[in-house]
């Protein structure tokens, strides 16, 4: 299977394809002029297009050039993994066992203890 990482760069590269195209259709229509001085038909609206493009390009180009390095140095990581799904199963698991339930009932424990110390010196 393949991780979260490549699935969103197939849909950045989804996305960004058809933005480019839009752009292209935008400045052969005329809504988006380059090169000429002249506003006839130039359209503001138009250059949300190139500019979804960049950025859908930017994060393709971010994440796939953090590929090499290991989870847990991009920003990016806690929103989609660039783990395969069998690292992470064993990454969730080892979390999960180090997160074990008898360790919290003991702090609970010690929380309640320190309590009602607490409680009894204030009544004293």
């Amino acid at each position: 299977m393949d991780s979260p990482a490549s699935r969103v760069e197939r849909v950045l590269i989804g996305l960004a394809v058809p933005l480019y195209l839009l752009t292209a259709l935008a400045i052969a229509d005329g809504r988006i002029v380059i090169l000429s001085e002249s506003n006839v038909d130039e359209d503001s609206f138009a250059y949300v297009f190139p500019a979804l493009a960049v950025l859908a390009t930017l994060l393709y180009t971010y994440i796939r050039g953090v590929g090499s390095r290991p989870h847990g140095d991009s920003p990016l990581d806690r929103w989609f993994s660039r783990e395969s799904e069998d690292e992470m199963r064993e990454r969730l698991r080892q979390e999960q066992m180090e997160a074990d339930v008898s360790s919290m009932g003991s702090a609970w424990a010690e929380r309640e203890k320190e309590h009602l110390e607490r409680t009894l010196g204030e009544e004293e």
